[in-house]
């Protein structure tokens, strides 16, 4: 463990200055990760599908202050949110309905892509630090050519050119990760967002069918009683 921990402070020691950015760069990146893959796999999910039917089955039973309950009870999910917003409208038109659930998603939307942004920037930036460091030792390795005297010479030729290359390396081993993970959290967000869009518009539409008079039966989809404990993990 002692010669693991030596290595790796002796390879930062070794990149020069450079690899101290390059070094808060990779705590962010991982300290923003791990908030968003909380976020996303804990905070804001749940089974869209299995709160979308209790919520028909109360609009179906004309139950629809027990139905805004359901989606008020998940105070820190989105999804839940947004319909709850229709919901609170199911009263007026289809029109003020769906501003109301737009404006919802418009203020959370922001927040399942917040900090996102930032990991492909740090990426940029490890990136970008790598490079600079490598200019950075082959400055120094240049300037070692004019010193007088063999050792001396060597000593910080090899110096530079050490630098620029643990830099470039600890830069792309910073950066290839970062984005690869910038995606697969991205992905997630976006999931997110679909299941807002898809269960708003799906929300509309049975609205409109319950005021035209259409029988609800085949909308509804048979639940058992576990669908409620099912995703009462996830309440706020």
């Amino acid at each position: 463990m002692n010669d693991v921990s030596f290595t790796l402070v002796d390879f930062i020691i070794k990149g020069g200055f450079f690899m101290w950015p390059l070094l808060a760069v990779s705590f962010l990146v991982v300290i923003i990760s791990i908030e968003r893959y909380l976020a996303y796999r804990f905070r804001y999910a749940i089974d869209g599908r299995k709160l979308f039917n209790q919520v028909k089955k109360y609009m179906a039973a004309g139950d629809t202050h027990r139905a805004l309950e359901t989606c008020r009870q998940y105070s820190l999910v989105p999804l839940a949110q947004v319909l709850g917003a229709g919901l609170s409208h199911s009263k007026q038109s289809i029109d003020d309905i769906d501003v109301a659930m737009e404006a919802e998603a418009l203020h959370h939307v922001p927040q399942i892509n917040d900090r996102l942004g930032y990991l492909s920037i740090l990426a940029n930036i490890a990136t970008l630090l790598g490079l600079l460091g490598t200019v950075s030792g082959l400055i120094a390795s240049f300037s070692a050519i004019g010193v007088e005297g063999g050792a001396d010479k060597g000593m910080l030729l090899a110096s530079g050119i050490s630098i620029a290359m643990y830099t470039t390396a600890f830069g792309l081993i910073i950066a290839i990760p970062t984005l690869l993970i910038h995606h697969f959290l991205s992905s997630h967000a976006n999931r997110l967002i679909d299941d807002i869009q898809h269960y708003a518009a799906e929300l509309k539409r049975f609205i409109q069918r319950s005021r035209s008079g259409v029988s609800l039966d085949d909308e509804i989809e048979n639940s058992n009683p576990s669908t409620a404990k099912g995703m009462a993990h996830q309440k706020a």
